[in-house]
């Protein structure tokens, strides 16, 4: 009886066969994913879209103290209001963006300079970036008086010389003159706040101010407002400051 000669698939071909077909299942996969993931996958929603009738702003910092009152008070106004999101460019058509976003210690700053020209400046500029490639038409900036430095006559007006003295100053500064340079050549509208002292809470009781304890000793006229009504310290003097009890 002729013997049949059978051809075996050799083992080790066999395993690297498997593992290609693996390798390959496993790529498709995160391209699926990846996929989803990518802004233009999603459906389109009324946030994506401009909206007759409707106006839709960002608010940078919106979990913030200032910005979460303006949020409210957008909300309460009938805004559509969203809250800063990774990818939120992408995935919203906007009419404004309100950018409070930033930290705001000043003694802070003086200590770790770096941290308040990326957070204010830096991110600013991505910012505005971002709504210039969108083509938003409006921002509203959140500076602060501190861009007036010591200033040699009161009261402070608009007029009067910027002359910061500490590095968070000089931060929001730099991005006041960043945002004016770029609307000097663009359609975009602009407005710039540099407000003093903002204290207060929502009449509702909805929001409020909880200053961070590890920074009490930098001195915030909100804190010493607490500390005072806690009995930690005997008390408060007035001197220039307008306080509201809702701002």
């Amino acid at each position: 009886m002729p013997l049949v000669a059978m051809d075996y698939a050799d083992p080790k071909k066999k395993n690297n066969f498997v593992g290609k077909i693996l390798m390959a299942a496993i790529l498709t996969a995160l391209c699926i994913l990846m996929l989803k993931q990518s802004p233009d996958f999603n459906p389109p929603t009324s946030f994506s879209r401009h909206e007759a009738g409707v106006t839709h702003v960002l608010v940078t910092g919106g979990a913030g103290y200032i910005g979460s009152h303006a949020a409210l008070c957008l909300l309460k106004d009938s805004y559509r209001v969203t809250i800063v999101v990774h990818k939120i460019f992408s995935q919203n058509a906007f009419d404004a963006v309100m950018h409070f976003a930033a930290v705001a210690y000043v003694g802070e700053s003086t200590l770790d300079p770096l941290k308040y020209y990326h957070n204010i400046t830096s991110n600013t500029l991505t910012v505005l970036e971002a709504m210039a490639t969108r083509g938003v038409p409006t921002l509203i900036y959140s500076s602060t008086c501190a861009t007036y430095g010591e200033p040699e006559k009161m009261p402070i007006t608009e007029e009067t010389p910027q002359l910061p003295i500490n590095p968070y100053g000089k931060a929001k500064k730099m991005a006041e003159e960043i945002i004016l340079d770029f609307h000097k050549n663009s359609n975009m509208s602009v407005m710039i706040l540099r407000y003093f002292n903002v204290i207060g809470s929502d009449p509702n009781g909805r929001l409020g101010e909880a200053p961070r304890p590890e920074l009490q000793e930098h001195g915030r006229i909100s804190g010493a407002c607490f500390d005072a009504a806690r009995g930690i310290i005997p008390g408060l003097k007035a001197s220039n400051y307008l306080l509201s009890k809702y701002l």
